[in-house]
């Protein structure tokens, strides 16, 4: 079987935002995966895989999220053909910023649309969520979601799976400070705590029902004071060298909130683009790396729109 090739865009999102632990994402305009396909006659064969970190990617459409959550959504819609698919990513591995999310959600949107497009938002959301249980150590939908989307997204059940997509507010600017340092999901999620204490729980409660009433109404004041976390961004911290610092340093420079972006290492800040353009956030915590002896990489960028077709 011969078929044309389609090509989509999956951004990179960030996950978790405080109190959400697992509940919480939103999508970035970049960077982005590229993954690229075609029907065949039968069964998964990723032929190419280019870009940062393709080297440590496996080609096993069984062990890599593009090709799972592929076949996820060809299962599901019953469909009676293979796929070839190449990848790019643009989001290096182990970045915080949802590298294997993109990869899943790219996967699963390039085969529903391949699938004519089938399914609800819902199941191709899940179809992506399945590969992240197999890769990243634990069913989680919280970059997917976003990454297909678009926008910010809270997961309100589980089971039964159910996603809510919220605007959010047009003047919400991004700093993304990624240090020169690898956490892997498994890892970071291997060190979380079992149990939460009932004060830590009305904590969380509280601030993200505000968090997520502030993207609804575009308050970036309350969104910056719910950006909280007590429990599982502190059973992180000793995984990324100088967090606490960077955060320091990107509230003292107009950051309305700074936090670690999903697994980390990536710190990430909120601004209010109507009172600055992010400039001195990034600069401010490059230097404070610079300063330790460590490389960071930054760059200013907002949220975005979710998976294209490019």
């Amino acid at each position: 079987m011969s078929e044309k090739w389609v090509r989509v865009a999956a951004p990179a999102t960030i996950s978790n935002i405080g109190p959400g632990f697992d509940i919480f994402g939103m999508a970035l305009t970049e960077p982005f995966d590229v993954i690229e396909g075609r029907k065949t006659d039968s069964g998964i064969v990723i032929s190419e895989i280019t870009g940062p970190g393709a080297e440590t990617i496996p080609r096993d459409p069984k062990k890599n999220s593009v090709g799972i959550a592929a076949e996820a959504v060809l299962k599901k819609c019953g469909a009676d053909f293979g796929l070839e698919l190449k990848i790019k990513k643009g989001i290096r591995p182990c970045s915080g910023i949802g590298s294997s999310g993109a990869s899943a959600a790219g996967g699963a949107f390039l085969a529903h649309i391949l699938c004519g497009e089938k399914l609800s938002s819902n199941e191709v959301v899940m179809c992506g969520a399945m590969a992240e249980d197999v890769t990243s150590g634990g069913l989680h939908a919280d970059n997917v979601a976003p990454c297909i989307l678009g926008g910010f997204t809270m997961i309100r059940s589980y089971e039964p799976f159910e996603v809510i997509r919220i605007e959010p507010p047009k003047n919400l600017g991004v700093v993304v400070a990624m240090p020169d340092v690898m956490v892997s999901t498994k890892e970071a999620r291997a060190v979380l705590p079992t149990e939460v204490k009932v004060k830590d729980l009305v904590f969380h409660a509280g601030n993200a029902s505000c968090l997520a009433y502030g993207m609804e109404i575009g308050d970036i004041e309350l969104i910056g004071r719910s950006v909280k976390d007590a429990v599982f961004e502190p059973a992180r911290t000793h995984l990324v060298p100088h967090l606490k610092e960077a955060e320091s340093v990107a509230r003292s420079l107009g950051a309305k909130a700074a936090f670690l972006g999903g697994s980390g290492p990536c710190v990430i800040s909120f601004f209010n683009k109507n009172e600055s353009d992010g400039t001195s956030i990034a600069s401010g915590i490059g230097k404070m790396y610079e300063s330790k002896g460590m490389k960071c990489e930054t760059w200013v960028t907002n949220w975005g729109a979710g998976c294209r077709r490019v």
